[in-house]
């Protein structure tokens, strides 16, 4: 059980409170060594296990960095121009706790130039048949490559994952329970990962029995089954626009239509828009990211969600919700999904733990509502199971609460990230610039000036080592030419903040030759 301060802290964020601001006062200077964590468990009179958990998250927020069969030491502060002189490396303690950045309406509030939020899309298109594959799956390729910093793909970086527990269980698990390890778990999936799952989803309001989850190869496969079960080739299915690139990978798969609705970079998809398009054509379902959206980053309204399922409902419009981000709150909060306000079966959620704990072990599941048999009958006859190993590895890291104490790091590392990589954009980067404001996740939906084409761009940027995701690849049509997603979730140091300046110049030269 969590032990809880009389704050209302864990007694580890207490502690690296603590050597936070001791840090910040210089009491611990930049290259002194830590005292051991065996040295601070004896002095506090707690675990080393707590004291690991404080030293973990001091590193995930830059103050100290672990150096090999020597211990901690406090790190350089980072250097950011827009502050004006080095950003000191206290900023950001307790972010996930009731800070000014949680809370603030705007977001950055140290931004040099406070950027404003890119406009909406006003334009309601024509359904249309999806022919990214080709383009998407030569960027995602070409932002992976070794020595590349990827700032393209929505894959937060080894630093922030829980790498070093993860070892620790699926070595146990190989010891001890080899036996399980080597057979096949089928749909629904393994009952334990269920169980947590359940729990996970009643903190969203969500309350669902273990039965009701089937476990699937990721979110992707979650998003897939789902829309096999509600729709067929050729119907159209309404989504946000600008929309998540898997979406709108997964719909032209299946070789469905897409039809693109307005969306508000602050309160999401047009309710307006969306009736007038549900008058027009026969949409089968509407697909959403409805919090910590991808690319947009907002989180839709509990009025705004409560509305949306009253205008489906009578036209038995089934709503699949993509909740991939929901864990990952900066305030700690867990934001109720729409699944939590449906009482017809009419919502299918996905979600999995691709952006919080690790992508490559490919665990996902979806509540299919009354959907269920058919998405566990889909899923029997595709990929028939997930990897048994993962899931009995992240069912142990939910039931021994590794899952929740690194869900407070990364609340606070994913914070930190996304400022200081908007303060930069607002430093290097040419006026006229618009910059989302995301409360949650670690994505950013950067509008530029002018027509530039950031296709044209990211080929540019590959040329110097940098990996961007063109905003063209977010739609069906050619709304967002002049965009780019940024991913946040790549450990900041001189490097990246030298490939912010350099994306900067870059475009400089392209309005230069407009």
């Amino acid at each position: 059980m969590t032990r809880l301060t009389p704050s209302g802290q864990t007694l580890y964020q207490q502690i690296a409170d603590e050597l936070a601001r001791q840090i910040a006062e210089g009491i611990f200077k930049p290259g002194d060594k830590l005292p051991s964590i065996r040295k601070q468990s004896q002095q506090r009179s707690v675990s080393i296990a707590t004291i690991q958990s404080a030293y973990e998250q001091l590193e995930l927020q830059y103050l100290i960095e672990s150096r090999p069969q020597s211990g901690f030491y406090v790190r350089e502060p980072i250097n950011i121009p827009s502050f004006g002189a080095s950003l000191s490396p206290y900023t950001g303690i307790s972010l996930a706790h009731n800070s000014t950045l949680a809370h603030n309406s705007t977001g950055f509030s140290d931004l040099r130039r406070d950027l404003p939020v890119p406009s909406s899309n006003d334009d309601l298109s024509l359904p249309t048949a999806v022919s990214i594959k080709q383009s998407a799956s030569e960027v995602l390729r070409r932002c992976q490559q070794p020595d590349l910093i990827n700032l393209g793909t929505a894959i937060p970086s080894p630093e922030f994952l829980p790498v070093k527990q993860l070892q620790r269980i699926m070595g146990s698990l190989v010891r001890k329970r080899m036996d399980e390890v080597v057979m096949s778990v089928f749909p629904p999936g393994l009952s334990e990962l269920r169980n947590q799952v359940a729990k996970r989803m009643a903190e969203s309001g969500c309350h669902v029995a273990p039965s009701e989850i089937v476990i699937t190869n990721g979110c992707q496969e979650a998003l897939t089954l789902c829309l096999r079960a509600v729709a067929e080739p050729g119907d159209v299915i309404a989504i946000e626009s600008p929309a998540f690139v898997g979406l709108l990978q997964t719909i032209e798969s299946l070789g469905m239509k897409a039809l693109e609705i307005p969306t508000h970079p602050q309160k999401g998809i047009s309710l307006e828009a969306l009736q007038l398009a549900l008058e027009q054509w026969p949409v089968k379902a509407v697909a959403l990211v409805p919090t910590h959206n991808n690319p947009l980053g907002f989180t839709m309204p509990d009025a705004h969600r409560r509305e949306l399922l009253s205008l489906l409902k009578p036209l038995d419009i089934p709503v699949i919700e993509d909740d991939l981000f929901g864990d990952l709150d900066y305030s700690g909060n867990r934001t109720p999904a729409i699944k939590a306000y449906d009482e017809e079966g009419q919502v299918l959620y996905c979600s999995s733990i691709s952006k919080s704990i690790a992508s490559g072990l490919r665990v996902g599941w979806v509540s299919g509502g009354r959907y269920q048999q058919k998405i566990e009958f889909l899923k029997s006859f595709s990929s028939v199971g997930t990897s048994t190993l993962s899931q009995m590895a992240v069912a142990e890291f939910m039931a021994n609460g590794g899952y929740d104490r690194h869900l407070r790091r990364i609340q606070v590392a994913y914070a930190r990230q996304v400022q200081l990589m908007g303060s930069a954009i607002g430093q290097y980067f040419p006026e006229g610039t618009t910059l989302t404001r995301p409360m949650g996740g670690y994505i950013l939906w950067v509008g530029l000036p002018g027509d530039i084409d950031t296709f044209h761009l990211h080929h540019q940027a590959l040329e110097q080592g940098i990996g961007i995701m063109p905003g063209k690849l977010f739609s069906t049509r050619d709304h967002y030419q002049n965009f780019l997603r940024v991913n946040c979730a790549v450990p900041w140091d001189l490097n990246v903040e030298a490939a912010i300046r350099t994306l900067g110049d870059l475009i400089r030269g392209l309005l230069i030759t407009e």
